[in-house]
C-alpha cells in the first residue's frame, strides 16, 4: 500500500513537471513569434492618433454691418455634423458676436487645449479681412457678427475682430499635441510658413507637436456664394484626401487635397494656403485623424425660394427646418410659404451623401382684391403663432391663456372695417331692418361713464359722438350693427358677388392683427395715435403716454391712420369688431384653424375703439356681447376664404 502510494506520488509529480514544461515552451515560443509577426489585435497606426479629439466650429452668416453670407451657417453645421461622426467632441457657434467668439476661443485654449495627448481642430466660415500694418506686413482677421467695417470704424474693428496673430498665439498657448486651424475665408498673414505639404508614410516624427493652418483663399480672392472649400473638406475627411491609403487623414494630406481640388474646380480663381507655424517647436508633427466613414450617409436638405423672407416646414417630421439640415434618405413633404405668395406643398426625395437643393418658386398673390362695392381684401398667408398672452404677462386677462394656433391655408381679410356706404347698398337692395331699428336704438356711452340704449340711434345715425359736430359720411365705419346684422349683410354680399364671405374667427382676427408681432400690439410695445384711434393710454400702459398725442372721442374715416405690416387698417382701434365665434375658453395645446365653441350666449368682439384704453386695444384682448345687441363702438370687417 505504501509502495503504491509512493509510485502514485512520483506519477503526479512527473505530470506536473511535464505540464509546466509545455506551458513554458509555448510562452517562450509566443514571445519569439510576437517579436517577428505583426500584431493582429491592435492597429499599428493607432500610435499616431491622439487620446481624444475636440473641435470648435464657427459659422457667421447674418452680419450686422458686413454683407450677409447665406450659406456659412449651413456649412458650419455640416462640418460639425461630420466631425461628430468621427467621434470628436464639437462645440458649434452660429453667428457669435465678438464677446461670444472670444470667450469660446479662450475656453478652447485654456480649458480644452490643456491636455497634452489631445488633438484640436478649429474651423471658421465667414468674412475675413487683411490689414496692412505700419511695418508693411499683412495681418489677417476673422470677423464676428457685430464687427464694423474696417474703413468705417478702425478702432472698433480692432477691438472686435480677431487677428491671425492672436490665433497664432492661442495655438502656441495650447498644450495639446496637434492643432489644425481651417479658415473658409480669404485673408493674408504671416501666421505660417506657406509651403507645399510633404506627403509620406507616418513615422515617429509625425507624433511630434504641430500647429497647421489651411486658409480657403488669398486676401484678394472673393468668397463665393457656395463654398468649394467646405465641399472638398468634407470629401477629404471622408477619405478622398487619404493619398497614402492607410485609413488615416493627415493635415498635410488635407492641405494638399484642398489646394489641388479647389484650384482646379474654381478655374484658378481660388488658391488655398497651407502651412505650419514659424516655430521650430511646433512645425515637425502632423495632425492625424481616421477617415470618416458611415454605413448610411445622410442627405442635406436645402430649400431656395424667391420671396425674401420665405418659410419652410417639413410636414412629416418633428424637427423644424434648418437650411442644410441632415436627414435620412427618403421622401419628405415640404411646405414653402411667404407673405404675399401662394403656399406650395410638394413631396421630394432626399438622396444620400449630397446637398439636395430644391429651388421652389412661389407664385405671387395679387395683394389687393376688390369687389363691386369697392371692398378691398388683402391676402393673409398660412402660418403658426402664439394666440393669447404668455403666462408671465401681467397685463393679460384670465381668458387669454397662450396657446399655439396653426393655419394651413391663407385667407383674404378686408383691409378696413365695413363702411356706412357699403352697408347702405345692402339696406337699399334688401330693405333690411337692423336690430337697433327694431328694438328702439343702440347702446352709446354715457357722459359720465357706463352705457345706455339711446332711442333713435341706428347705423345711419349712430349715437353720441355726432353731437361733437363730427357728422358721419359714407367713408366712416358702420356701427350700431349687431352680430345678426353683420351676418345678414355677409349673406347678401355672398349672393350678390357669387363668393363665400364670412366674419373672421377670433383666431384669424388676432393672427392678422399681430402681423407677425409677439408684442402687445402689431406695431410693437406701444401704440401711437397715428397708428390707432383710441381713448387713452390707461394705467397699465402709462409708459406709452408720450405716444398719445391726439385725444379723440369719435371714430375716423376708415383707413385714415397707418396700416399694419400686413396692410390692414384700424385693427387696434377706431371701432371694435364682431368675430364669428361664440365666446368660450380657449382650447389647450396646439389648435388648427380653431372656430370657437359650438354654442354659447355671447359672440366674440375684438379690437379696441375710440373710447378704449390701450389695455383694451391689445392684440390678445377679448370682449363679448349678445349677438342681437348693437353699440355705436362696434362694427365689423369681412373675410374671404381661400378656396
Amino acid at each position: 500500500m505504501n509502495r503504491h502510494f509512493k509510485y502514485l506520488k512520483y506519477y503526479h509529480l512527473s505530470s506536473l513537471i511535464l505540464i509546466y514544461g509545455i506551458l513554458f515552451f509555448f510562452f517562450w515560443v509566443g514571445i519569439v513569434w510576437s517579436d517577428n509577426q505583426p500584431a493582429t489585435l491592435i492597429d499599428e497606426n493607432d500610435q499616431y492618433l491622439s487620446l481624444d479629439y475636440h473641435a470648435l466650429v464657427v459659422g457667421v452668416s447674418n452680419y450686422n454691418h458686413w454683407p450677409v453670407l447665406p450659406n456659412t451657417g449651413m456649412d458650419a453645421r455640416q462640418v460639425a455634423s461630420l466631425l461628430r461622426r468621427a467621434g470628436m467632441k464639437v462645440l458649434l457657434l452660429i453667428d457669435p458676436n465678438s464677446k461670444e467668439l472670444k470667450a469660446a476661443l479662450k475656453d478652447f485654449v485654456y480649458i480644452t487645449g490643456k491636455e497634452k495627448n489631445r488633438s484640436i481642430l478649429f474651423y471658421y466660415a465667414g468674412h475675413g479681412e487683411t490689414r496692412i500694418m505700419a511695418d508693411g506686413t499683412r495681418t489677417g482677421w476673422i470677423i464676428p457678427k457685430d464687427c464694423p467695417l474696417l474703413r468705417s470704424n478702425a478702432k472698433e474693428f480692432a477691438d472686435k475682430a480677431i487677428s491671425s496673430r492672436t490665433l497664432e498665439t492661442y495655438s502656441i498657448q495650447m498644450r495639446a499635441r496637434h492643432v489644425l486651424m481651417l479658415f473658409d475665408t480669404s485673408f493674408s498673414g504671416k501666421m505660417f510658413a506657406q509651403k507645399t505639404p510633404v506627403l509620406g508614410l507616418l513615422n515617429q516624427e509625425s507624433r511630434l507637436p504641430v500647429r497647421q493652418y489651411i486658409i480657403a483663399g488669398r486676401a484678394d480672392e472673393p468668397i463665393p456664394d457656395r463654398s468649394m472649400f467646405k465641399k472638398f473638406l468634407l470629401e477629404g475627411l471622408k477619405g478622398a484626401a487619404d493619398v497614402i491609403h492607410d485609413g488615416l487623414i493627415t493635415g498635410s494630406e488635407l492641405g494638399n487635397y484642398l489646394s489641388q481640388r479647389v484650384i482646379i474646380s474654381s478655374g484658378g480663381s481660388r488658391h488655398p494656403l497651407y502651412g505650419k507655424i514659424n516655430n521650430s517647436a511646433f512645425d515637425k508633427g502632423d495632425f492625424v485623424l481616421r477617415k470618416i466613414t458611415t454605413q448610411k450617409q445622410r442627405g442635406r436638405l436645402i430649400i431656395l425660394s424667391n420671396p425674401k423672407n420665405y418659410q419652410v416646414r417639413v410636414l412629416n417630421i418633428r424637427p423644424r427646418y434648418i437650411k442644410g439640415m441632415e436627414l435620412k434618405p427618403g421622401r419628405y413633404h415640404l411646405e414653402v410659404s411667404g407673405h404675399g405668395y401662394k403656399t406650395v406643398k410638394k413631396w421630394i426625395r432626399l438622396e444620400p451623401d449630397k446637398d439636395n437643393i430644391f429651388n421652389i418658386k412661389l407664385e405671387k398673390v395679387a395683394q389687393l382684391m376688390s369687389n363691386s362695392l369697392g371692398m378691398q381684401f388683402i391676402y393673409i398667408p398660412p402660418g403658426i403663432f402664439l394666440m393669447g398672452s404668455p403666462a408671465n404677462d401681467k397685463r393679460a386677462d384670465d381668458d387669454e391663456s397662450g396657446h399655439r394656433v396653426i393655419f394651413k391655408n391663407g385667407y383674404r381679410l378686408q383691409i378696413t372695417e365695413v363702411t356706412v356706404g357699403q352697408f347702405r347698398h345692402f339696406i337699399k337692395d334688401s330693405g333690411y331692418k337692423t336690430s337697433a331699428e327694431k328694438t328702439g336704438g343702440c347702446y352709446v356711452k354715457k357722459k359720465f361713464g357706463g352705457w345706455k340704449k339711446k332711442p333713435g340711434s341706428f347705423w345711419d345715425k349712430p349715437g353720441s359722438w355726432d353731437t361733437d359736430n363730427k357728422k358721419q359720411t359714407d367713408n366712416f365705419p358702420v356701427t350700431c350693427v349687431s352680430w345678426t346684422d353683420a351676418t345678414a349683410f355677409i349673406k347678401w354680399l355672398g349672393k350678390k358677388e357669387g363668393q363665400v364671405y364670412r366674419l373672421p374667427t377670433e383666431a384669424e382676427w388676432e393672427y392678422a392683427c399681430r402681423a407677425g408681432s409677439k408684442a402687445s400690439f402689431g406695431f410693437g410695445r406701444c401704440l401711437s395715435t397715428a397708428q390707432a384711434n383710441y381713448g387713452k393710454p390707461g394705467a397699465l400702459f402709462s409708459d406709452c403716454k408720450s405716444k398719445f398725442k391726439t385725444k379723440r372721442h369719435y371714430p375716423l374715416k376708415a383707413g385714415s391712420l397707418k396700416k399694419n405690416f400686413w396692410g390692414l387698417y384700424d385693427m387696434h382701434g377706431n371701432v371694435a369688431e364682431w368675430c364669428m365665434d361664440w365666446y368660450g375658453p380657449y382650447p389647450k395645446g396646439l389648435a388648427t384653424s380653431p372656430s370657437g365653441p359650438d354654442r354659447g350666449v355671447e359672440r366674440v368682439i375684438r379690437g379696441g375703439h375710440y373710447y378704449s384704453s390701450l389695455d383694451e386695444c391689445r392684440s390678445a384682448k377679448r370682449s363679448r356681447f349678445e349677438p342681437d345687441l348693437a353699440s355705436d363702438v362696434i362694427g365689423f370687417r369681412v373675410l374671404l376664404p381661400q378656396l
